[in-house]
């Protein structure tokens, strides 16, 4: 191959090679007279461009309409540009838009700045949210499907009661200061929490919340009272408060952070009413006391020798009946 850029190193050495600045590189096997095109000779360029593959004695000119289906165009966003505009002031940006033909106080809605609480000491969601049905299926059935069913239901409750342990109390136990941790006696704690965080709530005390509710219960509660006002009432227990899940894990994962969760069914009577900022019932009653089945879920970061259990969510079975809606009124001229 150096003979043919070099004709003299065929029959000896070639003292100094002379080329423009470019990169030369090995080439294998081409045509004679592709040496005087450098870009055929690298392989760039091709000498018959019907043919994808050189080496093949097929002519796929018939197939170029078929590899162009297959072949699927990316818009891929300019990154240089975007960090132009980011780094730009909203004066600079609305002359922008203007030269481009879009009108900012028209067409852009403005920029909005969002910023979130994150914090290690609690999930932000539930970590199961399984429970197991009240009303359980009967034992004897006359079809194939009903057995499949009850099966499958009891291996459900199986599972649950595995994880209740091996991923629930059994590692809860392991941390200092839960040996004796036992979950059949967090009913009675249940209730206090939910009392105190409720009347904390309505009296829109923010440190009393902060200390009976997590972050992520915070961010759901608080826009009830945020711009309105709630009244609520405990009138009776009519079932003792038990835990139907213990869960456990740690966030990040495998980092030995570990946060507990209980899930505990809650069956009172209560009174909930519920305004906006104009005084306007939005939904229940302060003088109607209903029936309330809830599974509340409590949280603890027992990773921490100080951590204390706060309500954190809800879990709503598939078998719970849908909410009432908040009765919320508009004028006509809203609605045009």
């Amino acid at each position: 191959m150096i003979g043919r850029i070099c004709p003299g190193a065929r029959s000896g050495f070639c003292g100094l090679i002379v080329a423009a600045p470019f990169v030369v590189q090995r080439a294998a096997v081409h045509h004679h007279m592709e040496r005087q095109d450098l870009a055929r000779f690298l392989g760039i360029a091709r000498s018959n461009k019907a043919r994808a593959n050189r080496n093949t004695h097929v002519n796929e000119k018939m197939f170029r309409r078929m590899r162009g289906r297959k072949t699927v165009l990316i818009d891929l966003p300019d990154d240089e540009e975007q960090r132009r505009r980011d780094n730009l002031t909203p004066s600079q940006l609305r002359v922008e838009l203007l030269r481009k033909g879009v009108n900012p106080y028209k067409e852009v809605s403005p920029r909005v700045w969002q910023e979130s609480q994150t914090t290690m000491q609690s999930f932000y969601a539930v970590i199961d949210p399984f429970v197991t049905p009240e009303e359980t299926l009967p034992i004897l059935s006359g079809s194939v499907d009903g057995m499949k069913m009850k099966g499958e239901e009891l291996k459900q409750r199986v599972l649950h009661r595995y994880h209740n342990w091996r991923n629930g109390t059994s590692r809860i136990r392991k941390k200092e200061g839960f040996e004796k941790f036992d979950a059949k006696t967090f009913g009675p704690t249940a209730d206090l929490i939910y009392e105190e965080a409720h009347r904390a709530l309505m009296k829109r005390d923010k440190s009393a919340l902060h200390k009976t509710i997590t972050e992520h219960a915070f961010r759901k509660m608080w826009p009830d009272v945020e711009n309105g006002s709630i009244v609520w009432e405990l009138v009776e227990r009519l079932e003792p408060s038990t835990v139907v899940s213990v869960r456990c894990g740690d966030n990040p994962y495998k980092s030995g952070n570990d946060i507990a969760q209980l899930t505990v069914r809650m069956h009172t009577k209560q009174k909930l009413a519920v305004y906006d900022r104009f005084g306007h019932l939005l939904l229940g009653s302060e003088e109607e006391p209903r029936e309330v089945v809830e599974y509340v879920v409590f949280e603890n970061h027992i990773a921490v020798v100080d951590g204390t259990w706060r309500l954190h969510d809800k879990v709503y079975p598939k078998w719970v009946k849908p909410k009432q809606g908040a009765l919320i009124t508009h004028a006509l001229g809203e609605l045009v």
